[in-house]
């Protein structure tokens, strides 16, 4: 009988969403699914966090979480020799078979440095294009703080992309092959409800970030009157400044809904009244809002960005390459009902062919199962 692998995941914020207690962004939220799926098919999983905790160690759903120091407010804490020393003694305590981490952070330095020093299996997940187009990138004495990301992307074991975009620009830029591994869509229910199509309805949902510009939802919502738009907007610690002046703007949008905090459990309700979703971010890769909409039957209207050009590809909504673009397409779904439920029932049959939870868990599986049997010869 083969002993349980033992599984190591990392995710700096990750602690509040494994809690249920507030909203991250996607990279966590990923992570967290993963977590928590590896435990119902018996992986003997840790988790390390360093986000605000009462607790250093608790078990929550099974999975061992360690939350060493606060690094939530005060940037890199865990390169502080103290707490370095801290988290590579829990790395040591936890004797992961295999290690995996998402994130843009010198983490993925320290973990990679660890992993090497102890012949263990390291996997780093990519969380958006940025993470390749830019912060792999070193061109001058200025990328020289990034380093240590580069140093751990280079020397993981292998690297794990969302899509073949990522894939092909990783081995542009850094020679090395990476493997694709979709995202989890992340509710497992699959009734639709009747949408009421007396006001067509406008969500827009992420944390609240200058990289998301949600300015321009508000400049939509101005644009048309006649219609309903709800932002739900998670506060950003690093500008708070940046998130009051979005909020007290969305204010002042008479048809406009602003929300601040929606648990991610709940976060469904509001997309089942809606009827499409809106995409203003600069830069992406692969949005979990995406899934969520595409789960309940809304087609996505996305400002430029398309992962891998699903959109146009599947017919799931709109790629709208400029600003009058994407009010022109919004328009053209508001008032073609029959296009927007053709596109909504589009979106739900690839959500649910390509994003079935179960069917990536038994991607990761093989993959874990190979890493693992590789390892004993």
């Amino acid at each position: 009988m083969r002993q349980k692998i033992k599984i190591c995941i990392l995710s700096e914020l990750a602690y509040s969403l494994l809690a249920g207690k507030g909203i991250r962004g996607g990279a966590e939220l990923q992570m967290t699914i993963l977590a928590k799926e590896l435990v119902k098919r018996s992986y003997d999983v840790s988790f390390v966090t360093f986000d605000k905790s009462m607790n250093s160690y608790e078990i929550i759903e099974g999975i061992k979480v360690y939350n060493p120091f606060d690094s939530q407010d005060s940037g890199y804490t865990y390169l502080n020799p103290k707490n370095l020393y801290k988290l590579l003694k829990i790395l040591k305590k936890i004797n992961a078979d295999i290690y995996i981490q998402r994130g843009t952070t010198p983490l993925t330095g320290v973990v990679s440095f660890f992993a090497k020093l102890n012949n263990k299996v390291f996997l780093y997940s990519v969380s958006s294009d940025n993470v390749i187009n830019i912060y792999l990138s070193l061109k001058s004495l200025k990328d020289l703080k990034k380093i240590f990301f580069w140093f751990g992307v280079k020397n993981c074991n292998l690297v794990l992309c969302q899509t073949q975009y990522q894939k092909d620009i990783l081995k542009r830029v850094l020679d090395k092959d990476g493997k694709i591994i979709k995202n989890f869509y992340p509710f497992t229910t699959i009734e639709q409800k009747q949408k009421d199509s007396s006001v067509a309805k406008i969500l827009w949902v992420g944390l609240i970030r200058k990289e998301k510009r949600p300015e321009l939802f508000l400049k939509l919502a101005k644009l048309f009157p006649e219609h309903s738009f709800t932002m739900i907007g998670g506060s950003s610690s690093h500008n708070l400044e940046y998130y009051d002046k979005i909020k007290k703007s969305a204010k002042m949008i008479n048809n406009l809904i602003f929300i601040e905090y929606v648990p991610h459990d709940q976060i469904h309700c509001y997309y089942e009244k809606s009827h499409l979703l809106v995409n203003t971010s600069a830069n992406e890769g692969f949005p979990n809002t995406f899934l969520e909409a595409w789960g309940n039957a809304n087609p996505v209207v996305s400002l430029n960005f398309d992962p891998d050009e699903i959109i146009c590809k599947y017919k799931l909504g709109f790629h709208s390459m400029t600003f009058d673009d994407l009010v022109k397409d919004i328009r053209l779904l508001l008032n073609n009902e029959e296009l927007r439920i053709t596109m909504g029932i589009n979106a739900k049959n690839y959500v649910l062919k390509n994003h079935n939870i179960n069917n990536i868990m038994d991607e990761y599986e093989r993959l874990i199962n190979n890493i693992f049997d590789i390892k004993k010869i």
